[in-house]
């Protein structure tokens, strides 16, 4: 090595400790294309510092982001950082990348850059911090992530057998889950299984995940499985449960769907209403309508100009509750207890049985909503997360 080319790597290494990490790029840059053998370990680590500092950390140019990601993979091998504390720059050049990739949803690159990275490598440390309303905020390891983000790409590029095989190895490695990750792997699972035909092993899956989170989606998404397994008893139930729950009306367009196929033979005239739903929600958003179904309504008695489909979705609102409990008497009681938060609280009967209930299941006045009112109610089984066994719940709660 010529001594101007060894000064000159000691200059890049101060400037780069003097902060002036653009400057020491520069000068790395500078000499590293004809002079590679020139650069030892540190220079080489003191390099890729440089080029994260400059180009990955707060990334402003797409191009100079992945060329210096590429090149930082290329100068530096992937440390294991698995069991034990520290910081590697190509580790976390990569995350860096794959995070960004997210932002912009380019599922394709983040599996292709994925490659380079070796799961096994990765930190399981998770992090936490407290926001200034007191709410404490937990990040994900980089495994963790890894895992997330690649399982999640896989669903998005519907590429279902690898999304199966990252996902049931993402539950099977990470012993830590935030958020609830572990959930939405077992959710994507579900999801693969039903696109290549394993209906029975998607539903297994989907009642795991129900009893974590309870959302309408997930009731329309076990209709859907068994519908395809031709059960359709038990897909009616779930479908008619994700009806009656809540969520936004134009997001259910799909299970209305489904709604209208179930009851078609038994409730013709019920299952056409329901393409009236469909139709005036796609109406009123301006979305594309189906030559079959705009011709559906226009044979119909339906006024084809309608646009409010939550009058629509009021009116089948009572139908689905006369399906959903006609083998349940309706029980009596009052609201004993308002949770603090308000979203939340307890209904005793007239026996004295002591039900919860979800704020979103009061269909009365918000004036209404508060200890000591008399209520009319169904009971729904529903899942006690925090202890761990399920319990019947009060729903469809009406004011006497």
């Amino acid at each position: 090595m010529s001594e101007d080319i060894k000064k000159t790597l000691i200059q890049a290494k101060k400037l780069y400790q003097s902060k002036k990490y653009e400057e020491s790029k520069d000068l790395y840059e500078s000499i590293y294309e004809d002079n590679q053998d020139a650069f030892d370990i540190w220079d080489k680590r003191f390099y890729c510092w440089a080029l994260y500092q400059t180009y990955i950390k707060n990334p402003e140019n797409e191009t100079e982001l992945i060329e210096a990601v590429d090149l930082v993979t290329q100068l530096l091998p992937q440390e294991n950082l698995s069991k034990k504390d520290g910081v590697c720059a190509y580790t976390l050049s990569m995350m860096k990348l794959l995070d960004y990739l997210s932002k912009n949803n380019d599922y394709e690159d983040i599996i292709v850059w994925s490659d380079r990275l070796n799961p096994d490598f990765l930190s399981s440390k998770t992090s936490s911090f407290t926001r200034d309303d007191g709410r404490v905020i937990n990040n994900q390891s980089s495994r963790e992530k890894y895992y997330s983000l690649l399982s999640k790409s896989y669903l998005e590029e519907e590429d279902y057998d690898e999304c199966l095989t990252i996902s049931k190895e993402a539950l099977e490695k990470l012993d830590n889950f935030t958020n609830n990750s572990d959930i939405w792997f077992k959710w994507r699972i579900a999801k693969s299984l039903r696109e290549i035909g394993e209906y029975t092993e998607a539903i297994e899956y989907l009642n795991e995940v129900y009893k974590y989170k309870q959302d309408w989606f997930i009731q329309s998404e076990i209709a859907e499985n068994y519908f395809f397994e031709e059960d359709y008893a038990k897909s009616l139930e779930y479908a008619v449960s994700a009806a009656l729950s809540h969520g936004d009306i134009d997001k259910k367009v799909k299970l209305y769907s489904l709604l209208e196929d179930l009851l078609q033979d038994e409730y013709p005239d019920i299952a056409l209403k329901h393409a009236y739903l469909v139709y005036s929600i796609r109406l009123h958003n301006e979305w594309s309508i189906d030559e079959s179904l705009e011709d559906k309504i226009t044979d119909s008695n339906f006024d084809p100009d309608n646009t409010e489909y939550w009058k629509i979705e009021k009116e089948l609102a009572g139908f689905w509750i006369e399906l959903k409990y006609k083998n349940q008497e309706e029980c009596s009681g009052y609201i004993s207890k308002i949770l603090p938060h308000g979203k939340s609280g307890f209904i005793r009967t007239d026996d004295g049985e002591s039900y919860f209930f979800n704020k979103f299941q009061f269909k009365g006045d918000e004036d209404d909503f508060k200890e000591g009112v008399n209520v009319l109610f169904y009971l729904e089984e529903g899942y006690d997360k925090s202890k761990d066994e399920f319990k019947l719940n009060a729903v469809n709660i009406h004011v006497i």
